[in-house]
Order: C-alpha cells, then sequence, then structure tokens
C-alpha cells in the first residue's frame, strides 16, 4: 500500500505540477492500469518486438520466477531497459518460468490452492 502510494505520488505529482492537461493523465492512467492487469495476466504470446521497449508479460514473469537466476531480477514496472541499465535484466530467449515464488516452496497449482497459499503454515 505504501509503494503504491510513493510510486504513484512520484508519477502524479510531477504531471500535475508541469501544468500537464487532465486527458494526458487519464490517459496516461488508462496505460498503467492495462499494462498492469496484462503483465500479470497468464498470457504467452510472442512479443519478442516489445520485450526491451514495454514490460511483457513474459518479461514480468521472470521477476516471480523460483529460479535461482532470476531472483532480485526484472524490477521495472513499465520500461524494462531501465533493468538493463541496473545490470537486473533477466529474459532468457523464448523461456517462460517453471516455477513461481520463493526457491523451495513454489506456488501451488490452480486458483483456489494459490489463494490459500499465503494462510497455510
Amino acid at each position: 500500500m505504501i509503494d503504491i502510494v510513493v510510486t504513484r505520488g512520484l508519477s502524479f505529482v510531477p504531471l500535475y505540477v508541469l501544468g500537464f492537461a487532465a486527458p494526458a493523465i487519464y490517459a496516461y492512467l488508462v496505460f498503467v492500469s492495462f499494462l498492469a492487469v496484462f503483465i500479470h495476466a497468464n498470457v504467452r504470446a510472442d512479443l519478442r518486438a516489445l520485450d526491451w521497449v514495454l514490460v511483457t508479460p513474459r518479461f514480468h514473469h521472470w521477476h516471480h520466477a523460483a529460479q535461482a537466476e532470476a531472483v532480485d531480477k526484472n524490477f521495472a514496472v513499465h520500461l524494462p531497459w531501465i533493468d538493463r541499465l541496473f545490470g537486473t535484466a533477466y529474459l532468457p530467449s523464448g523461456r517462460w518460468p517453471e516455477a513461481y515464488g520463493i526457491a523451495g516452496h513454489p506456488v501451488p497449482e490452480g486458483y483456489w490452492r494459490q489463494l490459500a497459499w499465503p494462510f497455510r503454515r
């Protein structure tokens, strides 16, 4: 929650202070809302042309991967070139993660099991 407030504040306050028109801010809101849902979707489309320009589902899925080589990678929310700049980009060609979650504790298969997983002991 705090992360969202800070991130959105750092995004919207400059837009407002710089005098961006309301339609431009609304267009940005629509874009980031769509992108957030899209990158978390289980869409396995081949979007290689966009992989290093805009965060794609495959790029973001590696952020949540349990494989050791993907730990602490792909932090960018919209622009993956930021991860390249800081050396945190990881996007093996044509591959998707084999498992998600914390290494040694992969997320279970199925919607209801994943929903209940954080509450287990």
